[in-house]
């Protein structure tokens, strides 16, 4: 249903938006790795985030688990007087998929986004009786110490082909020229 290179452009799709989105200022530092166990068994913090973006031919789930402990709390609710871990971060994950559902949008013209929502953690476990064709978890640390269990996973019933939008290198412009 999948093909490697859907599933490996996906992957990076998702890559870079977590790369750009989860992080409060762009040059704070965000090292993703594959997930170290399987996302279902293992427990990082409180409930699981779930978002999904949709189309005619697949549903794209992805769930986000923060770390449940002061270094996460604190990376995310810094200058967010009164709102919670789960009120903070839901708006960094809406803006991850939103940058995910961008990409995807080039090439699937129609295609919505569910709201955040929050799930107990023990529903990860039932995420393989959707029967997913993609699967794919990690492991992410920002700043060293804040940390997010994510992962992605694809339902298809029919073939699926992406191939993300081809980016422009970044033109030169507005530089002095000395002669």
């Amino acid at each position: 249903m999948l093909s490697d290179r859907t599933v490996r452009n996906l992957s990076d799709a998702f890559l870079r938006a977590a790369h750009a989105t989860l992080v409060r200022q762009a040059g704070d530092q965000c090292a993703i790795a594959p997930a170290s166990a399987a996302w279902a068994e293992s427990k990082c913090g409180g409930g699981i985030l779930l978002m999904t973006i949709s189309s005619f031919t697949f549903r794209l789930i992805t769930m986000f688990q923060v770390a449940d402990g002061e270094p996460t709390r604190h990376y995310y609710t810094a200058g967010a007087a009164g709102k919670t871990l789960d009120e903070t971060f839901s708006e960094f994950a809406n803006m991850c998929c939103g940058a995910l559902g961008r990409e995807l949008y080039a090439q699937f013209p129609h295609i919505g986004m569910s709201i955040p929502y929050l799930l107990e953690w023990q529903c990860a476990r039932h995420l393989r009786d959707l029967n997913p064709r993609m699967l794919s978890s990690y492991d992410i640390t920002i700043q060293g110490t804040a940390r997010v269990k994510a992962t992605l996973a694809v339902c298809c019933e029919r073939p699926l082909e992406f191939d993300p939008p081809v980016r422009e290198a970044a033109q030169a412009g507005g530089e002095l020229e000395l002669l």
